[in-house]
Order: C-alpha cells, then sequence, then structure tokens
C-alpha cells in the first residue's frame, strides 16, 4: 500500500517571528541580568556559608547524588531508550511507530546531542569561573561579570552550565506534537526549559554554576529548536 508523504511548516509564520523575537528579547534579559544586576553573586551568597567558608549543600546527597548523579543517569537512559526506539526496523512495529513519529523523534535526538556536544565544546573555551572557584568563595580565581572581559583568567571552564543540558533537550519532545496541536508542543517545550532550569539550580545551590551560566544554556537550546523549527519541515504520513 504505497503511502503519500507531506511536509508543511512546523508553525505558521506569526507564530515563528513571535518566537524569535521572544529569543532575542530573552538574550537581552540574560545579558542584563548577568551584567546589569548582582543576582549571579547575589544568588550564590544564599548558598554559600561564610562562616565556614563552603557552600555547605555541595555535597548534600539530595543535590549530589540525586538531582545530579541519578538525574543525569536516568536522562541519558531516556536519551538512549528513545535512539533504541527510533532504530528499531519498520517491520517490527509495523503502525505503532509511524514515518512521521520516527522522523521527529531523530530530531530530538539529534538536538540533544548538538546542545550537549556544543556546550561542552564552548566550556573548554571559556574561562569563567563556577562560584567555588572564585575567591569570594575560597577559590583561587577571579570573579568577572559573565558577559564581559575576562582578562588574566586561563582556567574556569565553568560556562556555560553543563549539566543543565542532561535535562533540557526534553523541551525538544515538543516536537511530536507539531504542527497539529501547538499548545501541547508550548506545555512541553516550557516543561522541558523547566526540567533544565530546575537541575541547574541543583547545580547553582551546590556552588558549581551562577545562574547566568544555566539561563544561557536554556537559551542555547532554544536556538537550536529554533533553527528547526524555522529552517526544517514536519513529515506527516
Amino acid at each position: 500500500m504505497n503511502t503519500q508523504t507531506i511536509t508543511q511548516p512546523w508553525l505558521p509564520e506569526p507564530t515563528l517571528a513571535m518566537l524569535w523575537k521572544a529569543w532575542l528579547l530573552s538574550a537581552m534579559v540574560i545579558v542584563w541580568l548577568a551584567n546589569g544586576t548582582s543576582i549571579d553573586l547575589y544568588l550564590a551568597d544564599q548558598h554559600f556559608d561564610f562562616a565556614q567558608q563552603a557552600f555547605s549543600q555541595k555535597h548534600a546527597f539530595f543535590y549530589e547524588t540525586i538531582m545530579h548523579e541519578y538525574a543525569k543517569h536516568l536522562l541519558t537512559l531516556l536519551w538512549l531508550t528513545l535512539l533504541l526506539i527510533s532504530s528499531v526496523p519498520e517491520r517490527w512495529v509495523g503502525k505503532r511507530l509511524t514515518a512521521s513519529m520516527r522522523y521527529k523523534l531523530r530530531w530530538i535526538l539529534f538536538l540533544a546531542l548538538l546542545n550537549a556536544l556544543l556546550v561542552s565544546g564552548l566550556k573548554q573555551q571559556m574561562p569563567h569561573a563556577c562560584p567555588w572557584d572564585v575567591v569570594r568563595y575560597g577559590g583561587e580565581l577571579q570573579w568577572a561579570p559573565t558577559f564581559s572581559s575576562h582578562a588574566g583568567i586561563e582556567e574556569g571552564h565553568c560556562f556555560p552550565a553543563g549539566h543543565t543540558t542532561s535535562g533540557v533537550w526534553l523541551s525538544a519532545l515538543c516536537l511530536l506534537w507539531l504542527p497539529h496541536a501547538p499548545r501541547k508542543a508550548l506545555l512541553v517545550a516550557l516543561s522541558g526549559l523547566a526540567v533544565g532550569l530546575m537541575l541547574g539550580w541543583a547545580q547553582q545551590v551546590r556552588g558549581a554554576h551562577f545562574l547566568s551560566h544555566t539561563l544561557t544554556s536554556l537559551w542555547l537550546m532554544c536556538s537550536w529548536l529554533l533553527l528547526v523549527l524555522t529552517y526544517t519541515k514536519s513529515r506527516i504520513e
């Protein structure tokens, strides 16, 4: 039986234009928060015990083991499961996994991998220090606002936030609901970003990242997702 494959945009052009404007505005807000306010230091101060000269929750079981190690392993297992599902021969699953779903799953998996690799690559190049490495918090490196010159700092490699990428890729699952259910897709995308923010927050409590590091990682994921939504087509059987 022959099936016809139709291609159409993921979203209408006016919706995409609105999302790109929100993306640009969010970039401006993140830069302003990092460089125009003291919120990075303020939040880090809340989790640092100046009397003990240590981040009191750095090795807390909930933050270090559950939110960092267990969460990373669980989300990696989920990614591998989706990879396995998307790779199963069509004759094994029949109509339970349509060509459209398989196509979307592959985009989701690609975006997750792309974001993780690019963030990891950026971290290796960036001199930004983690809070626990900054002199203010008992470390040896100097602090500077995230989006400013870091002259004299040779090591840091803490920007953007890496652990956030373990969960923020879930936002790409919104593709499974496009273009037929855009409201559900938006809810899924926001939920994925919330997971990434939650994982990033757990690392901030431990002293591993500043808020701007986490927000930048979320923004980068939105960038790759918007590029897919803008320059590729959905595929429906």
